[in-house]
């Protein structure tokens, strides 16, 4: 059985909707967007006559910025979505297609070479993608070209100092923001200067941070010399601007002809503008105080952001003796970092101008660089390593967006490792794999447990989890022999180190590649070889694991009276464990195995469970499955129109996420919907069409609904359910989803799912004209 993976698809999508914090979508700048008006029109403008446009710059020249814009202003003409790829954190050229993958949503290929899969699932979409900072990577131009030459309607927008020298492409030069014709005399009217876009600019942010400032009358004048003197560069306005904190505009415009003039003149291999930004940074940098600028050194070493926390550990681990709370607040207010905007604990991004220029001055301290990187690669190392339970147990989706958060610094945590102590990469690789198969890195995991495991040859119990992972990442991609290779070798080397878990995990892993390549009959002996191995090594997790494939090999074999108590042991030790992605799985094969029965009412708060954990999970393999069983229970229910819509929407979910349909699965399918499609006569093709057209959202409210067919679209004046009319109240008396889930025996998203249902059929956007209206109907004191 195979796993398709979780990914974040990106707005729009015709067949599938966009989770929570999906990593496609275009990021929200936290400032205005000022002027640019004239190379946004022409960038259009561009874009409508070619299929890659590329907005070429130096650093700081605002072309990340313009591509947001651009992405924004065209979203309308993409109906199959605008999605945005950092690639600034990314170092290597072969994960620049991975990293397009996972920014559409889309998951590493299985039997098909990655950029294949890529063009196959674009080349009927109509979508615009946007690549943010290529120049790096520039190797990799060619696989940029292989998916537009494949994939007519796809459009794609790069940000980079070089152009990709492509066919096809078309550059657009990013020029300065407009300066103004000439500075004003105290005595001459400052509205042309006011109204000039990099004056504008340095105006509203240093409003920003002396509320109440503006550019008029008597510093007019100082503020145009001062954006005339910074080229129109806007990183570099934006820097000077912060300056008003403490300088007024006459004493910033002092300090930059001195230090301006001094830096240009001694870089001379760089263009003028590149010049005066690394000035700039030069200078902002001078203004710090010395924690704050050791600080930004040693920040130089994180990839694609800085959390609070994972700063102050690597800083005490390389022993720099920094106050880093303090330090970043200064960075922050200097404008050499950014804080985002997050519910948990302050993250900081460092623009990659900024890195470069912060990673020069790191450079200069040869041992202290050293340090650092030891102790970046060793934090990340722990976080990799301390997720392993979390991963199979309480916690898991947690651990798994804190993974997603932080993959670039594991990345090049592994990368250091590889250099320094190959041992302690495998290490840090193996404890990955199962994040890499859960969140789709199939391609990028098995690479690098194929390199690593040939650099650390050394027999041990790592090597015996590294093995086991790399067979479960192949089975992913349905590459069985290397699989069968890969647990050939872990057995034999469990058997020699006696490591009962490990040879008990390859067991249960073979079982899995056997089911999944169709050999049913193979596959019998070896669960229940597993369940005992890893009963002996008290290895409850693996337990859990194998009893989910005793229950498969029932369900494979039609035994349903043995799968579902099978599935019940397993949800139930899961629950105890904390284990939710298992749980949710073997929730949704239980509930199949009881439609099969006829047991109906058992079968919906099966799958009512299961179905929403797994989406809110991002955990993606048994989402057509739990489609299908709540396809099964509206055909025997008498509801053959939504019957056929479900089944029409497990269809598209598995031919986008290249998901396996064992072949009991489609036995019972086809058992299932033969009298929904004799009722639906000429219109099965129809409703079968409509279901594939479902967002994932929708089709999972839809199968939740158990409502009447002619309810099924979800919209203002649409009546409330039973189920949902419990859930309002309780929203309304001020319970959270948790206690509202802890309530009514649910889980957390399903009640998501019901009160995002209800504001939208009662036409509210807040739970506080929830509360009015249920107070103004009575609700509140009728069930007191």
């Amino acid at each position: 059985m195979s796993d398709a993976p979780p990914g974040h698809v990106g707005p729009g999508s015709p067949s599938w909707g966009v989770l929570a914090g999906g990593s496609g979508r275009l990021p929200r700048p936290l400032t205005s967007f000022v002027g640019r008006e004239r190379e946004l029109a022409d960038a259009r403008l561009l874009l409508e006559r070619s299929c890659l446009l590329t907005l070429t710059g130096p650093g700081g020249s605002g072309k990340t910025r313009l591509c947001i814009e651009l992405a924004a202003s065209v979203a309308g003409d993409y109906p199959d979505g605008v999605y945005f790829v950092r690639l600034a954190p990314v170092r290597d050229p072969r994960l620049v297609l991975p990293s397009i993958a996972q920014g559409i949503g889309l998951p590493d290929s299985k039997g098909r070479p990655l950029a294949e899969h890529l063009v196959h699932h674009l080349r009927d979409r109509r979508l615009l993608i946007v690549l943010d900072n290529f120049e790096h990577l520039l190797p990799a131009a060619s696989m940029v070209a292989e998916l537009l030459g494949g994939a007519r309607d796809l459009r794609i927008v790069v940000s980079s100092r070089s152009p990709l020298r492509v066919s096809g492409e078309q550059e657009c030069p990013v020029p300065p923001l407009a300066l103004p014709q000439q500075a004003p005399s105290p005595a001459a009217s400052a509205g042309p200067a006011v109204a000039c876009e990099s004056v504008r600019l340095f105006a509203e942010r240093a409003a920003a941070v002396v509320p109440g400032f503006a550019v008029g009358g008597q510093n007019a004048a100082t503020v145009a010399r001062i954006v005339c003197r910074l080229d129109g560069l806007p990183l570099a306005i934006e820097l000077a601007a912060a300056r008003v904190r403490l300088l007024s505009p006459e004493a910033i415009l002092e300090r930059l002809g001195h230090s301006l003039g001094l830096l240009t003149g001694g870089s001379r291999d760089l263009p003028d503008r590149q010049q005066t930004l690394r000035a700039t940074i030069e200078w902002s940098y001078d203004l710090l105080g010395d924690e704050a600028r050791k600080l930004l050194a040693a920040c130089s070493v994180f990839r694609g952001g800085i959390g609070l926390e994972v700063v102050e550990s690597v800083c005490a681990r390389a022993g720099t003796g920094i106050t880093v709370l303090d330090g970043l607040q200064e960075l922050v207010d200097q404008s050499l970092l950014r804080q985002l905007r997050s519910a948990g604990t302050p993250r900081y991004l460092m623009l990659e101008t900024i890195r470069e220029f912060a990673a020069e001055r790191l450079a200069g301290t040869p041992e202290q660089a050293a340090r650092l990187r030891g102790a970046h690669a060793a934090a990340f190392l722990s976080m990799a390593g301390a997720a392993g339970r979390p991963l199979t147990g309480r916690g898991q989706r947690d651990w798994l967006d804190r993974l997603d958060l932080e993959h670039n610094n594991l990345r090049a945590a592994i990368d250091w490792y590889r250099q320094e102590d190959p041992p302690a990469a495998l290490r840090m690789a193996a404890a990955m794999s199962l994040f890499w198969s859960m969140r789709g890195h199939y391609t990028e995991g098995r690479q690098r447990l194929r390199e690593l495991l040939g650099l650390a040859p050394e027999e041990n119990t790592v090597r015996v989890r590294a093995l086991n992972g790399g067979a479960w990442l192949a089975i992913d991609q349905g590459d069985y022999p290397d699989a069968d290779r890969l647990l050939c070798e872990s057995t034999e080397l469990s058997r020699r180190l006696n490591d009962k878990a490990g040879e008990g995990m390859a067991a249960v892993f073979l079982s899995r590649s056997l089911l999944a390549s169709g050999q049913v009959a193979e596959a019998a002996p070896y669960p229940d070889q597993a369940f005992a191995l890893l009963t002996e090594a008290e290895d409850r997790p693996g337990i859990a694991l194998a009893l989910f494939y005793r229950a498969l090999n029932a369900q494979f074999t039609l035994n349903m009276t043995a799968a579902c108590e099978l599935h019940e042991r397993c949800a139930a030790l899961c629950a105890e464990l904390g284990f939710a992605s298992l749980r949710a799985r073997a929730l949704q094969l239980l509930g199949v195995a009881r439609v099969d029965l006829g047991q109906l009412k058992a079968a919906r708060a099966a799958l009512e469970e299961g179905l929403p954990a797994s989406v809110g999970l991002g955990d993606r393999f048994v989402i057509p499955i739990g489609l299908t069983g709540f396809a099964g229970l509206a055909a025997k229910t008498g509801k053959h129109r939504m019957a056929l819509r479900l089944a029409g929407a497990a269809q598209a979910y598995r031919e986008a996420y290249e998901s396996a349909f064992p072949e009991p699965n489609r036995a019972y399918l086809d058992s299932w919907l033969a009298p929904s499609f004799k009722a639906a006569g000429s219109a099965a093709a129809r409703l079968l069409a409509e279901g594939r057209q479902l967002t994932l959202t929708a089709a999972l409210e839809y199968a939740l609904t158990n409502e009447p067919e002619q309810a099924w679209r979800t919209g203002p004046g649409q009546p409330l359910t039973r189920r949902e009319a419990e859930v309002a109240v309780l929203a309304a008396r001020g319970l959270t989803n948790r206690d509202i889930a802890a309530r009514l025996c649910l889980s957390v998203r399903t009640v998501e799912v019901h009160v995002d249902r209800i504001l939208t059929k009662l036409g509210f956007r807040t739970r506080t004209q929830l509360a009015a209206w249920a107070h103004e109907k009575g609700l509140l004191a009728e069930n007191t």
